[in-house]
């Protein structure tokens, strides 16, 4: 080791003072081109630490009395595991227990890298992290300066993620008291590679508003997101997370605000001491779809809502369908009417409680997901918006490089113990059937006894 750090000093001051000649013989170079040079060296030096260590601890494993006693040597196989300084190549010991046969790289296995690891774990967590803000074609390009990832390679390793989870993130050591928690809801339209659309959801819990530097800030917020085929899966996922962190007794009243869909008024059955804020954003909208051909009643249909008097907003409607002379007008008066009216409840409490807030909601949407998933002309798969909306809330709730590794981690794990289950279940069914068919194999004389030639491959091949 001392052999390359010290042909690094060497490289790095012959480097240096020629980059103290250039600039002093003004030949447009400056301090970036210098920053760029350096990093590309501390890179290979990154490299050649890394084989280093590596082989190593090889030869440490190769020299100790224990490796003897359980395991011998096969041969030395090469190896490439692409790191943040690039591709590190290697040479290693490849082992066979001498107990039970099983093979293993055991300087591979001592610093946890695994059997078919081609990217190292911390810069998987990297490009997962890039990919949630940038396009994986951009994402490999980046992620590593000295080379390019596909942007295939980039999705795979989201892929193999599956369901991200972020219900570890910021877990209480107790549950607090609130009087007042406020959960909010609101969706996303992303495109999909077949011409369909997927619908991404969002919910996120807070306890309030508070300021900071003159701005209005959430308290305590988290958020959930993803691709539900039913809203009671997301509902459960939001309960389970309020139980978790909040003392249920101490809540006064939950407030579920959202734009009135459907799926949002069914958090109201599982979300207990909840009431339905309808978005003001919405109801604004309604509003002017309903006045567009008549601006003087907009005013009026604004006063029957603020006032909360049902009978002046109809009264307002019947005036403008009166005055609308298109069909297509009169339709999106309808709309609003009804929108108005089956959210007529919502519009009510937000104006008699007074611990009631407005629903930033579709700001929220905008920044999580649509920046990400439908701002920019691009066609995803189902799995591919779940996965993204899913990594979009992990970040959102605080979710750092290090709980991305342990991620990976886990779920190489998972595959490891699911891989292995299935080669134990192959074993006992390999031998159950042997069995059975035991007594088979030894009615045929040329498999039973006898020179093994041809006619006992043809045959065998054959039972």
């Amino acid at each position: 080791m001392d052999t390359i750090i010290q042909q690094f000093g060497e490289e790095i001051k012959e480097n240096t003072e020629e980059f103290l000649v250039n600039i002093a013989m003004d030949n447009d170079e400056s301090i970036s081109d210098f920053i760029r040079s350096l990093r590309k060296d501390m890179d290979k030096l990154g490299r050649e630490l890394c084989k280093y260590l590596i082989e190593s601890l090889d030869e440490m494993i190769m020299e100790s009395p224990n490796r003897r006693e359980k395991w011998e040597i096969v041969k030395k196989k090469d190896r490439t595991l692409i790191t943040e300084f690039g591709e590190v190549k290697f040479n290693r010991r490849y082992y066979k227990s001498k107990f039970n046969g099983e093979y293993q790289h055991l300087a591979d296995k001592k610093l946890g890298i695994g059997k078919y690891q081609r990217i190292d774990r911390g810069l998987e967590a990297e490009i997962v992290d890039l990919a949630a803000d940038e396009s994986y074609a951009k994402t490999g390009t980046e992620v590593v300066d000295s080379l390019e990832i596909s942007k295939q390679t980039v999705m795979n390793k989201i892929r193999k993620l599956d369901k991200i989870e972020n219900d570890e993130l910021n877990k209480p050591s107790e549950k607090k008291e609130v009087e007042y928690l406020y959960v909010e809801a609101d969706e996303d339209h992303v495109a999909l590679q077949n011409g369909n659309n997927s619908i991404p959801k969002l919910v996120y819990v807070h306890e309030g508003i508070s300021k900071e530097q003159g701005r209005n800030k959430l308290k305590n917020s988290y958020c959930f997101s993803g691709v539900y085929s039913k809203a009671e899966d997301l509902w459960l996922e939001v309960m389970d997370y309020i139980d978790a962190n909040y003392k249920l007794d101490s809540i006064k009243q939950i407030y579920l605000a959202g734009d009135g869909a459907l799926w949002i008024k069914e958090g109201l059955k599982w979300l207990p001491k909840s009431k339905q804020i309808l978005d003001r954003y919405h109801l604004n909208k309604y509003v002017l779809k309903a006045t567009a051909h008549a601006e003087k009643l907009r005013f009026k249909l604004w006063e029957g809502i603020n006032s909360l008097d049902r009978a002046k907003v109809k009264e307002t409607f019947s005036e403008l369908m009166s005055k609308a002379e298109k069909e297509s007008k009169k339709r999106a008066i309808r709309r609003s009417r009804s929108y108005i009216y089956n959210n007529w409840e919502g519009i009510v409490n937000y104006y008699k409680d007074d611990n009631a807030l407005g629903c930033s909601a579709e700001g929220h949407v905008s920044h999580i997901l649509s920046d990400r998933l439908s701002s920019r002309p691009m066609g995803w798969s189902k799995q591919g918006v779940d996965q993204m909306a899913r990594l979009r809330a992990f970040k959102f709730n605080g979710g750092k490089l290090k709980d991305l590794q342990k991620m990976i981690l886990e779920k190489e794990r998972e595959k490891y113990k699911e891989d292995n289950l299935v080669k134990i279940e192959s074993k006992v069914v390999s031998k159950r059937l042997k069995k059975k068919y035991k007594g088979k194999h030894e009615n045929i004389p040329s498999i039973s006894k006898g020179i093994r030639r041809g006619l006992f491959r043809a045959v065998k091949s054959l039972v």
